[in-house]
């Protein structure tokens, strides 16, 4: 009998090829605010820094990690993982 936890988390594979595309659209967003603010040090704040910080684990979390568990499962492999940070 299949795991019911586990197939909450599967996504169509159509479905997770979008959501990957969404995130590497993110990382992007993520890596050039990033390229502007070694630019210019005086600029970056405490607030930027937690603004990328929260993208990121929006990106892992909302993303990557359901495409993980879907391919994951396409593949027979056991998911793994876990939070990053814990606020």
């Amino acid at each position: 009998m299949p795991d019911d936890r586990d197939e909450a988390h599967a996504l169509e594979p159509q479905e997770a090829l979008r959501t990957l595309d969404d995130a590497r659209s993110r990382l992007r967003t993520a890596i050039w605010a990033l390229h502007g603010m070694h630019q210019d040090l005086n600029a970056l704040s405490v607030d930027d820094l937690a603004d990328i910080e929260h993208l990121l684990t929006e990106v892992l979390d909302n993303a990557l990690t359901p495409c993980y568990e879907t391919m994951s499962l396409m593949v027979g492999a056991a998911p793994g993982g876990g939070a990053v940070t814990t606020h």
